[in-house]
Parts: structure tokens; sequence; C-alpha cells
């Protein structure tokens, strides 16, 4: 038995194992599955954000052009022209101020200008028409620039000399430079635009992220890395970039500084990387229930195999306790069986019928000896019935002290060892109401084992006290006690402690667990206290009264 509980062991402990690295394996396998879209989710935030960034930037540029073009300097002309080959009837758009004069109109048809004057959702002005026009009709866009690049220039007349003199060196390269001012020189830019662009695209990537992973704690824990020139291919890391615990975005352009004035566009663009560096905190936050879930389904595992373990070993513990009790009973139930034979044959082959003397004293024998299987019997089957909860308690008044000196008579004549029983009634209790013969069988059972586990001379004192509404019972002895790791398993039923030097001690290892159930179905208790060497002392209580 013993082997095969060892090979039990030992395969439950690899199916426990190859559980726990299963559910390890299965959890790294979806935590890299989530790096690997957070990852990925992250160059889409990225382009979202810049797409919002791109979004400002032209709404902005709206707001300027409307804002120029509705100034009282400057002059919008319609004039509508009729095509002699078409019946449609065109629209030419010209634009002046005081730096420039009415340039060539730029032609289109009043269909298409009143199909931009309906995107707009107010009751648009003819610049705001204009200027929602020029964002899809590139031509109208550059006479636009045109206009507003004469201005710029004639208005900022010293800082466009400084750029001369710091880009030109001969005429040929003058022309160049004022050239690159007439088309890239419209919009000045802000001294901080930078720091504002870090900020506008910051807060833009952290919502797309936030979109995108709901759940993520950390989403806000990376950093915007900005750099004025592109990072090679060649530079870049790849090991680094796939590091469990690391996250980067590709490198993006970003140009969308606002305005700019004297500025060659290559310059101003700026390029960008959103960095994660502990990209595993916010992952891991995703999967909480995952891991809870894996968790708990580890260590649901374990308690269900330590309690199919902890099974095996009381089946294979309450199996030995089986045996022995099989043993015992065996041998308790030889003896009378035995001695009974004995006695007949005592009678029928010695002539002992015709010996009064002898007759009566073989008939004695057997008679206590069927008297005590009787006992054994009645013990088996007192414990059959109330592990099936079939005893029944029929309680009527019973005299104590006439009860107890009765079995205290008893066991004094019934045992060879020389014994000393006290019993004392310190509160002077009359009566208890109880079932007489389950009561009288509890102290029977004390009683006995306290004069066949104790060496002469034996002395056991007996008290009874009165505690609430209960009656209390002492049973102390000068026995051999029982052993501390001992005492918990002592009411368990077919438990025995070993005897020691006390060969002669026979038992079953239902007596104390009988006293245990009575006790109990009274609605009553029973305790032990006991010191190896010294004697044990059991305490009983039953309420005095029914209900």
């Amino acid at each position: 038995m013993k082997k095969k509980l060892y090979i039990v062991l030992f395969l439950t402990t690899i199916l426990l194992s190859g559980i726990i690295a299963l559910q390890l394996y299965w959890t790294f396998t979806a935590y890299k599955l989530n790096k690997e879209k957070f990852d990925g989710d992250i160059n889409v935030a990225m382009q979202r954000a810049l797409d919002s960034c791109k979004k400002d930037y032209f709404d902005s540029i709206r707001v300027v052009i409307v804002k120029r073009l509705s100034d009282p300097g400057t002059k919008i002309k319609l004039d509508t022209i009729r095509d002699q080959d078409t019946i449609h009837v065109g629209l030419e758009i010209g634009i002046s101020n005081k730096y420039v004069g009415m340039s060539k109109p730029f032609q289109t048809t009043i269909p298409k200008f009143n199909h931009y004057r309906q995107k707009i959702a107010h009751k648009a002005t003819v610049p705001e028409v204009v200027a929602e026009m020029s964002f899809y009709v590139p031509q109208l866009m550059d006479m636009v620039e045109m206009s507003f690049s004469f201005e710029d220039i004639s208005s900022h007349s010293v800082q466009l000399r400084d750029f001369l003199k710091a880009h030109s060196n001969e005429p040929s390269d003058s022309v160049m430079a004022h050239n690159n001012i007439i088309q890239s020189g419209v919009y000045e830019l802000p001294p901080n635009y930078r720091g504002a662009d870090s900020v506008k695209l910051h807060r833009y990537f952290k919502e797309a992220m936030r979109q995108l992973h709901p759940k993520n704690r950390r989403i806000g824990d990376f950093s915007m890395v900005w750099s004025d020139m592109p990072i090679p291919a060649s530079d870049f890391d790849p090991h680094h970039v796939e590091q469990l615990r690391y996250s980067e975005s590709e490198q993006f352009t970003y140009k969308y500084h606002g305005f700019l004035f004297l500025q060659d566009t290559p310059k101003n663009t700026l390029y960008v990387r959103a960095v994660y560096d502990r990209a595993q905190v916010g992952i891991l936050s995703e999967m909480v229930l995952i891991l809870c879930l894996s968790g708990f389904l580890i260590v649901f595992t374990k308690f269900c195999l330590f309690y199919i373990i902890l099974t095996i070993v009381k089946q294979k513990k309450l199996t030995e306790l089986k045996d022995d009790f099989i043993n015992n009973m065996t041998h308790e139930l030889k003896t009378p069986i035995a001695t009974i034979t004995v006695a007949i044959e005592g009678l029928q082959k010695f002539n002992g019928l015709n010996d009064p003397e002898k007759t009566q004293r073989y008939l004695q024998t057997s008679r206590n000896e069927l008297s005590r299987l009787d006992g054994l019997v009645t013990k088996v089957l007192n414990v059959a019935a109330f592990e099936s909860k079939k005893v029944v308690l029929v309680k009527e008044k019973i005299a104590i002290d006439d009860l107890m000196n009765e079995l205290i008579e008893a066991e004094k004549q019934k045992t060879t060892k020389e014994v000393s029983i006290s019993y004392i009634n310190r509160d002077g209790i009359g009566e208890i109401e109880a079932d007489k013969v389950h009561l009288r069988n509890i102290m029977l059972n004390l009683i006995d084992n306290a004069i066949k586990y104790a060496t002469e001379p034996v002395d056991i004192k007996i008290n009874l006290t009165k505690h609430n509404k209960y009656a209390v019972f002492s049973i102390k002895d000068n026995g051999m006690g029982i052993p501390a790791k001992h005492i918990k398993y002592i009411f368990d039923k077919f438990h025995r402690v070993p005897a020691g030097n006390v060969h002669n001690v026979k038992g079953t290892g239902l007596g104390l667990n009988y006293v245990k159930y009575i006790a109990e179905a009274h609605g009553g208790k029973v305790s032990v206290a006991s010191k190896v060497n010294k004697g044990s002392e059991f305490t009983v209580s039953i309420p005095l009264k029914n209900g």
C-alpha cells in the first residue's frame, strides 16, 4: 500500500508540474501576442496622432487665410463670364492688396464655387469660400500664397536682407533664394514650436493609445524622442525593439509646425518616435483577468490533487485501523468462545454434571463470557447505528448516585486488579434527564478504560459538579496517560493508543468514539486532559434537563 501511495504521489507531482508548466507557457505566449499587438498599435496610434495634428494644422492655416483675405487692404474680385460655346456661366476670381496689383484671375464655374460654399456649415463669406476652395484647388492656393508672399516680403525687409546675406554669395544665388522665400516663406514659425508640437502630439498619441488599449493602466508612461535628422535604418537595433519589456514606434515625419517665414521647409521637418521603456507593466495590467484565472486554475488544481492525496492517506489509515479492529475483534470474540467451549467440555467429559458446585461454576463462567460477548456485539451495533444516524435517545429521569454506585461496584467485581474508585457528587445533583442505557455505557467505557490502561494499584476519582445547566462528570485515573500526538485522534473511530508495556490490554477502538457521539447527541460534549505516566482526566458534560 505504501509503495502504491508513493507511485500516486509521484504521478500527481508530474501531473501538477505539467499543468503549471503548460499554464506558464500559455501565459507567456499570451503575453508575447499582446506585446506584438501593443507594438503594432503604437504605430497605429502615432499615425492617428499625426493625422489629428495635420487636421489642426490645416484648420489653423484656414483661419489665417480667412483672416488675411478678410483684411480691408485685400480685395477679392468676382466676375462672371459667359462661354459662347457652352451654356455654362464662368466665374473669375482675382486677388490684390496694397503690395501687389490684381493678379491674373483664376477661372472656375459658379456651381463649383457654390459647392465649396455648401461645405461650410454656416452662411459663408467670400473670403471663407475662397479659403476653403484653395485647399482643394492647387492653382487657387498658389495665387493666394503669391499674394501673401509679396506682402510678407515687403513687411519683413530686414529679415529678408539678413536671410539673403546668410544664404547667397552670388547674384544667381540671390535670385534663387528670393524665389525660395516666395515659395516657402509665407507663414511665420512660432519661436517655441517644438514645445507646442511635443505637447500636442503627446496628447493626441495618448488619446489614440487609450482608445486602442482602454484597460492599460500605464498607457501614459511613454516619451517622445524628437530629432532634426532621420535615423538611418542601419542604426536601428531590431533586437532592442523586440525585447519583452521595451516598445517603440517606427520613425515618423512631423512637419505640421504652424506658420513658416524665411525658412526652408526641409529644415523644419522633425522626426519623432514614441518609446515605452516599461511596456510590460501596462501589458500585464491588461492581462490581470487572464493571470488571475490562470493562477486560480493552478491553485485549484493543487488543492484538488492535495485533497485526493489526503483522501487516499486517510483511506489508507482507515484501512489499517479497520484491519487492526478486525484483528482485535477476532481475539476478543475468540476468547469468550474458547472459554465457553472449555466449560461445556468440562461438564460433558469430566462428569461435571454430577457435581452441582462445579456445574454452577462452569455455568457462571459461561454466562460471564456470553455477557462479555454480548457487550462486544452491542458496541459494534451501536457504532453502526449512530454512523447511519439511527440512534434514538429515550430520555428519562435518572437517580445519578444510584447509577454511579452500581457501575462502580460492578467494575470492582469484574476486574482482577487492585482498584480504588471514589465518587463524589459535589453539588448534590439528584436527577439527570438522559437515556439511561447510553449514559450507563458512557460511564462504563470511561471507567473500564481507566482500569485497563493503569498499573496496580489503580486509583480512579470520579467527581460530579454542576456548571450552568449541565452536569459535569470528571473521571481521573493514575494510568499511563496519552501521548500528545494521539490526543486529537483519541475520539476517532478505530483509533487506539499503543499500550506501551501493558501487553494484555484488549479493545476495539470504538469506545471513546461512542462516548463522544452519545455525549453530543444529548447536547453535551467530552474532552480529555492527559500527561504521560501521570494519568488522564476525561470530562463529560450532559444537560440536566431535556430541551
